[in-house]
Formats: structure tokens, sequence, C-alpha cells
């Protein structure tokens, strides 16, 4: 498959990904992702456009279009003057060409990356409104929220297709509303009870299930498949009067014998230990003052 990742984060496109396809290899040409897949591309936040794969060549292959041709059809590309040329590579291949440049049933897109051409035919284009889970729409509203687009990603990097995603630090539920979205169980617990109030009530607004509970994540533990979570930094945040850096190494050593997998975030200034493995780590750039690390830990 084919995978037009957004160039914003384009480390965090490629993980995300590759999380949930898991592929034994994968090849990326700038923001085009080339590999294995077999999943649900809806759920991906960072992936405009998938496409299934035809080829990959240094030339224009010879290729029997109407294998791939239904109905009508239009050629795109990344260089718009080459798009006429290749629409009439496949329209002088198939017994009976149409073009259209309105919802085709065959949308055929060639990228130009230095040496290599990557040809596929779209198969999903990303439609999801995450903006309507804006966190300063939603009933239940706290400053420091992750915004939809990312936490959804979040969830995604924990490589979880079916099975349940904790957050220990859950706030207003921000994540696990991304994780419930798509199908996934959730459970969320935080120290504030007026944070897990805010949870079930932005749950009950977009009608969907999930367990909250007022609970420490230094001694609690919840049976999960991942743990997926953003803990408090930041003048906005609670923490209680515990010192950010103890808090972590704290949470983490918890729940290290019973989870294999956290999705974390932590300010880029914020060093901490773990017996967790480093598999993966990333930037977010949130405003002047403020980087935040997304880091994947793995036993």
């Amino acid at each position: 498959m084919i995978f037009e990742l957004d160039k914003g984060n384009l480390m965090l496109a490629e993980r995300e990904v590759l999380a949930l396809a898991r592929p034994k290899k994968h090849q990326l040409f700038n923001n085009i992702l080339v590999c294995d897949a077999d999943f649900d591309y809806s759920r991906l936040a960072f992936t405009k456009r998938v496409f299934e794969e035809i080829f990959v060549s240094d030339k224009i292959e010879e290729i029997d279009w109407e294998k791939y041709y239904e109905k009508d059809f239009s050629a795109r590309s990344n260089i718009t003057s080459k798009e006429k040329e290749l629409a009439g590579i496949i329209w002088h291949s198939v017994k009976e060409p149409k073009v259209t440049l309105k919802n085709p049933t065959s949308e055929f897109w060639f990228f130009f990356h230095e040496n290599k051409i990557v040809c596929g035919k779209k198969v999903y284009k990303r439609t999801e409104k995450f903006h309507l889970r804006r966190p300063d729409i939603r009933p239940g509203f706290f400053p420091v929220s992750v915004k939809p687009k990312l936490a959804r990603v979040l969830v995604n990097l924990s490589g979880v297709l079916k099975g349940k995603i904790w957050d220990p630090f859950c706030g207003t539920g921000g994540i696990l509303l991304e994780a419930a979205m798509v199908d996934l169980e959730t459970e969320g617990t935080d120290i504030d009870i007026n944070m897990v109030r805010a949870a079930k009530e932005n749950f009950k607004h977009y009608k969907v299930e999930g367990t909250f509970s007022v609970a420490d994540s230094r001694t609690t533990i919840k049976a999960c498949d991942a743990i997926v979570t953003d803990p408090p930094y930041g003048r906005r945040a609670s923490l209680k009067k515990v010192e950010i850096q103890s808090l972590y190494e704290t949470f983490l050593e918890n729940v290290y014998p019973h989870v294999d997998v956290v999705v974390i975030m932590a300010p880029n200034t914020l060093q901490f230990n773990s017996k967790y493995k480093h598999i993966f780590e990333a930037e977010d750039y949130v405003h002047g003052s403020l980087t935040r690390k997304i880091i994947i830990l793995n036993k």
C-alpha cells in the first residue's frame, strides 16, 4: 500500500502507519510511505490518502491499466504539469476510456521523487472531522487538553488494533475519546475528581462508552493492552504538589510489571529514568516556551 503522509510532522505520520501496519519492510520517498498494510485506514490522523500500489520504479512502467480501471478515471501527480501526459498513457491503454475530474471511480496518482516514481490507485481519503471534538467546544473543558488529531495519533502509536487503552492521567478524556472513536475499549483514571467528572460528561456528549474513576497513577493498576497518556506539567496542570520528574518515574515504576507498551508525552526539557526501553521519540511544538516529546516505551 502507499500512504501520502502529512508533512507537518513527518516522523510522527510515518510511525503512526508503521505502528498499525507492522510491516517487515518499508520505503519512504519524501512524504510517500510504501509498505504492506491491512487495517482500517480511517483510524489514521496524519495520513491524507491511501493507495493500492501499482508500481514503484525509476520509469513509467508498462501496466495493464485495464486491470485497475473502473468506469472512469483521472490522473493526478505531485507534479501537475505531468498530469495530461500521464492521463494519455492510461487513455490509450483501456478499451472504453472516460476522464472525469470530479469524484472519479479510478483515481490514479503518480508521485515523482528524485529517481523514483510511485504510482497507486486511491482507496481512501481522510475525511475525519477532528475539529468537531476540539477541547474548547467540549462540555467538559480544560485548557491544556491534547487536540483530537494528535490524541488520535497517540492512540495509534500504541499499535493496539483491538483491545483496551488505559489513560492514568485522563484529565477531561481527550485521548480516550479518540480511542473510543476507533472502537477501542477505554478506561481513564485521574487524581482530580473534577477531571473525572468532565471526562464522563464529554463521553456522554459524544455518545461513546468509557470507564472513569478517581485514582492515583503511582499506586493504581488497570488491566489494559497499552497505556496512552499525557501526564500533567506546566502552570495550569495540577501536580498535587508532586515534583514532575518524580511523578513520571514513580508512575512508570508502578506500571512496568503489568503493562508492556506506554505511549507518553513529556516536556522536551524533562529527563526521567525507567526500566522501559525508549523505542521511539519525536517532538511536537506547542508554542514558544513549550515543545513536547512523544515517546513510545516498551519492555
